[in-house]
């Protein structure tokens, strides 16, 4: 009963703890979602019927997400309809996620551990960097990393297959991570083998149906959104491969490729003072034998990171689900210090550096660099370096600021114009920027109940009718964006500024960057009638 306390007040202190630092964060926060983020938004709002358009009443239902599994659009979407659709109301669907990755978190670590491991794991977890700016992002990787944990947690509960009742529930959880990301099967993969074979499940029959469950019932509850999708999957997994190579990432099999994820681990998500400890942890955990099951462990980080390191495409939240399992290691040999005053005092130290930190990566300090950079590392079409830490992630996380990116005003005066000159309310969008692109446009576009079409422009290599289509097209005079998604935005751009006659001038944005923004309407010359 007491273990069973001390979890529940650690969980619940520590996710209160997390989302009230969140709520006042997003309070002084007015920018809109970038890429990613505003994509998923989009895609909740197909699951709310007052705000899908009709355009959108032919979806079948394994359609409204896209090439996405449609989990997390399915929380965003239960926060849209308890509370109203919005970017930050979307966020609050991560709650829950947090709520589960630190029981998991706890469990986990209790059973290789130990209680007091537990809660020095959920701690550390909590206080991760990257993990803490992923929590306020509507990304799918945030749950997928609950789910792996939890499914970590059920796959030890059922003792190699023995419990039917863990084994079932093993099977629900993976249905639910496989519909948050694809990903959660090359995570999985590793630890499901080693708990076959090191229990011998082959040879008891038992045993057998057991593993048997959890497999039908996870492949048949996620089937019935994958079977139907495959060939869109196909061919995004295809371009998918193509997007890393196009951003520079190395070549998978080369040695950068191999440190790939260990330098992003320490320098964008643990930062230097957590990833020292992480190091140390690994030595004295194995050498003091401090987890019981090593094996268990060191395979389900091994077998994720493995398979991260195999795509071409990579990004830090790739492997996101295996900071709680780091948190594991470290708290294990926290939790072994000898109670001892200058233990006592280190781990004050260590807990007072990181909460400093932790402040320092969402809310700024002025008088400090804004990243202090211990080794320069690869340069792709952005450059991944050795960080000690980092006051912003390439300005896209970082500290709050109440921006104002136009979304709202655009839409607006493309309404009025629109309808005033009884034309579609088509826009083209030549810049890729984080807070100014595609997905966030056509995001607000639906929040606002303005049906105007948004595409960003690529390429222009048919000339002036790379415009056809569109009725609007909104440029930005200085910075582009992402050089992978905007190499042809030279061109597109002064076409537009070589073509007063057709490209004329409606509106004039100052971005919060200083930069300039210009919308356009498209004039094209109406056949003359025939007398």
């Amino acid at each position: 009963m007491v273990s069973d306390k001390s979890r529940l007040i650690t969980v619940c202190l520590l996710t209160a703890l997390l989302w009230g630092f969140q709520i006042i964060w997003l309070d002084r926060d007015t920018r809109p979602p970038v890429w990613d983020m505003a994509l998923h938004q989009t895609y909740a709002l197909n699951y709310t019927e007052s705000t899908r358009p009709a355009s959108a009443d032919h979806f079948r239902p394994w359609e409204r997400s896209g090439h996405y599994p449609p989990f997390v659009h399915w929380m965003i979407a239960a926060a849209f309809l308890i509370f109203h659709p919005g970017p930050h109301i979307a966020v609050l669907a991560n709650i829950p996620a947090t709520l589960i990755l630190l029981w998991a978190v706890y469990e986990l670590a209790k059973d290789l551990a130990g209680p007091i491991a537990a809660c020095w794991a959920c701690l550390l977890t909590v206080l991760t960097p990257y993990l803490i700016w992923i929590s306020r992002e509507t990304v799918l990787d945030y749950w997928l990393a609950a789910w792996f944990v939890a499914a970590l947690v059920a796959l030890r509960k059922t003792h190699g297959f023995q419990s039917r009742s863990w084994s079932v529930f093993l099977g629900i959880i993976m249905a639910f991570g496989l519909l948050s990301k694809w990903f959660f099967l090359g995570f999985i993969l590793t630890p499901l083998a080693y708990v076959f074979y090191k229990s011998r499940v082959w040879q008891n029959q038992t045993r057998l149906i057991h593993l048997a469950d959890a497999l039908i019932i996870s492949g048949v509850a996620s089937g019935l959104w994958y079977l139907p999708n495959l060939p869109l999957l196909v061919r995004h997994f295809g371009e998918n491969a193509k997007i890393g190579a196009l951003e520079g990432e190395p070549p998978v099999f080369s040695f950068q490729s191999f440190i790939y994820y260990l330098r992003l681990l320490e320098g964008y998500q643990l930062f230097g003072i957590l990833f020292a400890v992480l190091c140390f942890a690994c030595i004295f955990v194995w050498r003091k034998k401090l987890i019981k099951d090593w094996g268990f462990l060191a395979l389900a980080i091994a077998g994720g990171w493995l398979i991260m390191t195999l795509l071409r495409t990579k990004d830090p939240r790739f492997t996101l689900p295996l900071i709680g399992l780091f948190s594991i290691i470290s708290g294990a040999w926290i939790a072994s210090w000898k109670a001892t005053l200058w233990n006592r005092l280190a781990q004050v130290v260590l807990v007072a550096l990181l909460c400093f930190q932790v402040y320092l990566s969402n809310f700024g300090i002025s008088w400090l660099p804004e990243r202090a950079i211990i080794l320069r590392g690869y340069q792709g079409s952005l450059r991944w370096d050795w960080n000690l830490y980092l006051q912003d992630y390439f300005d896209i996380f970082g500290m709050p600021k109440a921006e104002d990116w136009k979304q709202d005003a655009v839409i607006r005066r493309i309404a009025e114009d629109s309808k005033g000159k009884n034309i579609e309310p088509t826009l083209a969008l030549v810049p890729d920027l984080p807070f100014f692109n595609e997905s966030n446009f056509a995001y607000y576009a639906r929040l606002r109940g303005v049906p105007v079409r948004v595409s960003h422009l690529k390429s222009a290599a048919n000339g002036i009718q790379s415009y056809d289509g569109y009725n609007y097209v909104l440029m930005t005079e200085h910075d582009q964006g992402m050089p992978w998604t905007t190499g042809a935005s030279s061109e597109l751009n002064q076409m537009i500024v070589d073509n007063p006659d057709i490209f004329r001038l409606v509106e004039l944005y100052q971005l919060p960057t200083g930069d300039g923004a210009r919308l356009y309407y498209i004039f094209r010359e109406q056949p003359s009638k025939q007398l």
